[in-house]
C-alpha cells in the first residue's frame, strides 16, 4: 500500500502526488523504445504555482521534464 496521494492524473503520462509527510512529487513517463518513470520533488515555488494554476502548471512541467528527463540533476527514478 503506497504512502502517497494522487492529486491529479493526467492523460500526458504524469502524475503529480503528495508523498507521506507532505511534499508535491511530479512522476512523468519519460523515453521512446524505452519508457521509464521519473520523478521530481517539486520546490515551494513549483508548488505553489500547482495549488495556483492546476493541471496547466503540471503539463507546463511534465513537458520540461519530458525534455530533459534529468531536470537539471532534479530528477530520479520512480519506485517501481
Amino acid at each position: 500500500m503506497s504512502n502517497e496521494e494522487v492529486l491529479y492524473q493526467s492523460p500526458l503520462l504524469y502524475r503529480v502526488l503528495r508523498a507521506a509527510g507532505g511534499p508535491l512529487l511530479i512522476e512523468v513517463v519519460v523515453g521512446g523504445i524505452a519508457m521509464y518513470a521519473v520523478r521530481v520533488r517539486l520546490d515551494a515555488g513549483e508548488e505553489q504555482a500547482f495549488l495556483r494554476e492546476g493541471a496547466a502548471f503540471s503539463d507546463r512541467l511534465a513537458r520540461q521534464i519530458t525534455a530533459e528527463p534529468s531536470f537539471g540533476g532534479r530528477a530520479y527514478d520512480a519506485p517501481g
